[in-house]
């Protein structure tokens, strides 16, 4: 696969399963770096670098669900090339459940499984006021509060003039896209912080709703980002998930 919508740091040719990693809004495919030499053998890791990141920087990044999608289902035959599990964290979550979705419909292989961390059901509004379309300098302090872009970005202006085309483009999609309430044949687990303000214990929970199979949750110490502030036990958690089927 040459295609920069994917990134594999370490190919496996005789992999029998592949985990796709869909990352939160504004986030690359860097943060799943650390899990790669920890995987088992048999599982390829393939990181969604989506446009205005990464390798991808110059490129203007999507700014609706639908493209994000269209994109990804250009790459279907390499998607569904063998079993795979999916993951995603926050918006990355919601990526996932849409493209499961339309796989099923194009009566596609579907991933044998979905990992869901940090995030509303997506067929949920969210509770929060946008804040995709404010003014510069108050989006700017939505995001210092999120406590998800790095601070060296958020303090370099000429850093942040280049991503906030992408923060606003990705926080527009999880701000305003809401699925449509289906349920995947896919078990699903959720991943959530236990003091994530930005999803409720009903919003997690609502994740039964698109899945035909119980749902299984798992806790973790920390807010919205405990995928960074719990990395060490956020993997050890996928690697079994993805390894006990």
């Amino acid at each position: 696969m040459t295609s920069k919508l994917f990134s594999i740091p370490k190919p496996n040719p005789n992999a029998t399963l592949r985990l796709f990693c869909f990352p939160y809004a504004g986030g690359a495919p860097s943060i799943f770096m650390p899990w790669v030499n920890d995987m088992p053998t048999h599982i390829e890791l393939v990181a969604v670098q989506l446009p205005g990141r990464g390798s991808r920087l110059m490129e203007p990044a999507h700014n609706t669900m639908r493209a994000i999608i269209d994109e990804l289902m250009s790459h279907q035959s390499f998607i569904t090339q063998k079993p795979c599990i999916f993951f995603g964290h926050s918006l990355g979550s919601r990526i996932a459940y849409e493209l499961a979705n339309h796989l099923l419909q194009t009566n596609s292989t579907i991933p044998l499984k979905i990992i869901a961390s940090g995030s509303r059901a997506p067929h949920l509004k969210s509770h929060k006021r946008p804040f995709y379309n404010l003014p510069h300098d108050e989006f700017i302090e939505e995001l210092k509060s999120l406590n998800g872009t790095p601070k060296e970005i958020l303090e370099n202006t000429e850093l942040m003039e280049l991503f906030l085309p992408l923060l606003r483009a990705d926080f527009e999609i999880a701000e305003c896209y809401q699925a449509n309430n289906y349920a995947l044949p896919t078990p699903i687990d959720v991943l959530f912080g236990k003091d994530d303000v930005d999803v409720t214990a009903e919003q997690i929970d609502a994740w039964q709703d698109l899945s035909a199979t119980p749902i299984t949750t798992h806790a973790f110490n920390g807010d919205h980002f405990f995928i960074n502030t719990c990395s060490d036990e956020v993997k050890q958690t996928v690697i079994r998930l993805v390894t006990d089927l």
